[in-house]
């Protein structure tokens, strides 16, 4: 996860800070005195990475704007030279984080590739992804507090979907409306649904289906999601694998080996339908017509761990021993007994 700065703030704050007005008369402004700003002080330094990164984002732009800037021009050449890197910045970024059709489009007009862009990706400094995830963390916090007080206050035992959610994670992820139907999307959601996550990303990766290669970009989205949010599939990095993997069966009666239990899968994968992209006229024979409209349709996914089917694989061995044996007729007391026959 990250997120995209917008151009234009950074270049607002980028222009306010390093650009020097000229003493020069303007054109257009012609009656207004000239205007010297005082220096920064040396002392004062950017203390939060959104500054900072305006700076070096002001800086590159000026150096890109060419020797039209190096020799002391009017204000309002220096505000159309920087406009101009501007457009082009906001647009590559738009491009990188946008909808992938619309990258795949401009790929196919002979738009920037994906070496071009290299110099434009999105914002991977720490404090801009926490503010993507979590906007409002002093909300967060009271409403986590308020619950933990209503349920002291209420005196009441967790129950087992609670002790559940507080012990596994897990993520829903929801997709952009894609060109595409309900009755073609639900054949992928059933393919990946019950698989690793890396596994579906190469069922779809390698599918026939148009829609496949739009999956894997939802696909990944959701796993960095649970990764960068949840602290999901870090099982690895924290040394939480097991020495010896683990046999467990899952629901649909597969075998399968689990080595690391934060591992993450598609636990649930459902499509819904989105709102119509268009209508166009369908002609019949002898004068007749009719409506055509054009679907579009979003998928789900539900991510959890492998933690949770070691639990569940568990749960049904455990019943399954504590079940008593069958008989053919049990031994049990007679009831719902009357005088009459009932027929």
């Amino acid at each position: 996860m990250s997120l995209p700065l917008p151009a234009r703030r950074l270049v607002q704050t980028a222009i306010g800070v390093l650009t020097t007005h000229s003493t020069n008369d303007s054109p257009v402004c012609s009656n207004v005195e000239p205007f010297a700003p005082s220096p920064l002080p040396p002392t004062i330094h950017p203390k939060t990475p959104c500054l900072v990164e305006s700076l070096q984002l002001g800086q590159e732009l000026e150096a890109q704007a060419g020797p039209a800037l190096r020799r002391d021009p009017t204000p309002r050449e220096r505000t159309e030279a920087l406009q101009a890197h501007v457009g082009a910045h906001r647009w590559r970024l738009h491009l990188r984080g946008g909808d992938p059709g619309i990258r795949e489009a401009h790929r196919r007009r002979g738009g920037a590739t994906k070496a071009g862009m290299a110099g434009y990706e999105l914002s991977d400094v720490r404090e801009h992804k926490m503010r993507a995830l979590d906007p409002d963390p002093r909300w967060r916090v009271r409403w986590q507090r308020r619950q933990v007080m209503q349920m002291v206050r209420g005196g009441k035992k967790l129950t087992k979907e609670q002790k559940i959610k507080l012990a596994e994670k897990d993520l829903t992820y929801q997709s952009e409306n894609m060109e595409t139907s309900t009755k073609k999307l639900v054949h992928l959601a059933r393919q990946i649904a019950g698989k690793p996550i890396d596994e579906a990303i190469t069922q779809m990766r390698y599918t026939k289906k148009k829609t496949g290669k739009m999956l894997v970009y939802y696909l990944e989205e959701a796993r960095d999601r649970a990764i960068v949010a949840r602290g999901m599939g870090l099982g690895k990095a924290n040394g939480q694998t097991f020495a010896e993997p683990k046999q467990i069966q899952t629901k649909d009666g597969k075998w399968m080996e689990v080595s690391d239990p934060t591992q993450l899968y598609v636990d649930q994968a459902w499509v819904g339908k989105g709102p119509w992209r268009g209508y166009r006229i369908q002609y019949h024979a002898r004068g007749r017509s009719s409506g055509m409209w054009h679907p579009s349709t979003h998928i789900n996914f539900v991510l959890k761990e492998e933690k949770t089917r070691i639990r569940q694989h568990q749960e049904r061995v455990d019943k399954q021993a504590k079940a008593k044996p069958w008989v053919h007729l049990p031994n049990r007391p007679v009831t719902s007994q009357r005088q009459h026959y009932s027929w």
